[in-house]
């Protein structure tokens, strides 16, 4: 403790002996404050902001109406800043998607720094050049989220159109009998049979597709079938005259001579010429005087030039026991063509035999 004592007393005799002289401080004086620098860096970017505005405006006003004629897909753009929507109006916001997308307001600080920079450098180089390399970072990202892109497009007109067709049992006949004329071309009857048979079921009263059947059964072979479908034919149209003579001539084939006089003699009175020349002809060949008769007469009444029917009406009178008439038949038939020699030579032997008679 003496120790201490004796310290603490020489540090309280050193403060009192040592006088303290107190010196100011050197303190070097504060520059100038150039204050209009600042105000120069606001009007400069406040110009800038003005002048940037105003080109956008220009911009859109110019190239938005070239591009609209030609674009198919539209987008309604709204502007980033909520205060500027509002007084926009509908053929302001529409904007074409075709369209380079608008240079961003520049808002961040260093941007407004560069574009200071360049714009006391001069405005045509600096401020296209920021602007250009602004605009290759836009390409590269996507725009901000503040702004909403609708697109719009028109439908596309449908070039595909499906529609289902009821055909008519006439028309599904059609069909079918095209496919057995297809198939004849390539000699092949049966397949023709197929179709045939099926285009009568959809049409019965077809007479051209059912002769064509029943020959086809006739040229195989088939005779009976090839009848059989004539007789239902007939069933069906009693009064068919084509269906009759078609069927006459399959049964004088087949050497069936009364059984084809039989179908023709019905109905009597026709307009076809080849059923009635061949109805009088197996009525005078099976000795059928009267049918042979009345069919010659209408066959003259249809025409009275050939020979041929003044021939067979002279038979038919001479057997009816008409020998004046038979006479001036005969002698009439002499005078018109379409005879044979022989049938001349007939005729002139007959006429002989009647002048005999009578004198």
């Amino acid at each position: 403790m003496s120790e201490l004592n004796r310290r603490l007393s020489a540090l309280t005799q050193q403060s009192h002996d040592v006088a303290v002289v107190l010196q100011p401080a050197t303190i070097k004086p504060l520059p100038k404050k150039r204050w209009w620098y600042g105000v120069v860096a606001i009007l400069i970017a406040v110009m800038l902001m003005v002048a940037l505005s105003y080109w956008r405006q220009q911009s859109a006003e110019v190239v938005a109406p070239a591009l609209a004629s030609s674009a198919s897909v539209a987008a309604v753009a709204v502007a980033a800043q909520p205060q500027a929507v509002d007084s926009l109006t509908d053929s302001d916001r529409v904007v074409l998607t075709a369209m380079p997308k608008a240079e961003p307001a520049i808002e961040t600080l260093e941007m407004e720094q560069e574009l200071a920079s360049s714009y006391e450098q001069g405005y045509d180089s600096g401020y296209q050049q920021a602007l250009a390399e602004q605009q290759a970072k836009d390409i590269a990202i996507e725009p901000p989220q503040e702004a909403k892109v609708v697109l719009v497009s028109k439908p596309l007109p449908s070039s595909l159109s499906i529609k289902t067709v009821a055909l008519t049992p006439s028309q599904l006949a059609e069909v079918e009998y095209r496919k057995a004329e297809k198939v004849l071309r390539q000699a092949n009857s049966r397949q023709a049979i197929i179709h045939l048979e099926a285009a009568l079921k959809y049409r019965p009263q077809w007479v051209v597709a059912r002769q064509k059947l029943a020959a086809l059964y006739y040229g195989r072979g088939d005779n009976r079938q090839a009848v059989a479908m004539l007789q239902q034919g007939l069933q069906q149209q009693p009064q068919n005259t084509e269906l009759r003579l078609t069927l006459a001539k399959l049964l004088v084939n087949e050497k069936q001579l009364q059984a084809a006089l039989t179908v023709l003699e019905q109905p009597l009175k026709v307009d076809s010429i080849a059923f009635l020349a061949m109805r009088a002809a197996l009525a005078q060949q099976l000795n059928n005087t009267a049918l042979a008769l009345t069919s010659y007469q209408q066959l003259l009444l249809h025409d009275a030039s050939d020979g041929r029917w003044w021939l067979g009406l002279a038979i038919a009178q001479e057997r009816s026991q008409q020998q004046t008439a038979a006479l001036t038949s005969y002698r009439t038939g002499l005078t018109h063509g379409g005879l044979s020699a022989a049938s001349q030579y007939f005729i002139q032997q007959r006429i002989m035999a009647l002048q005999t008679q009578r004198s």
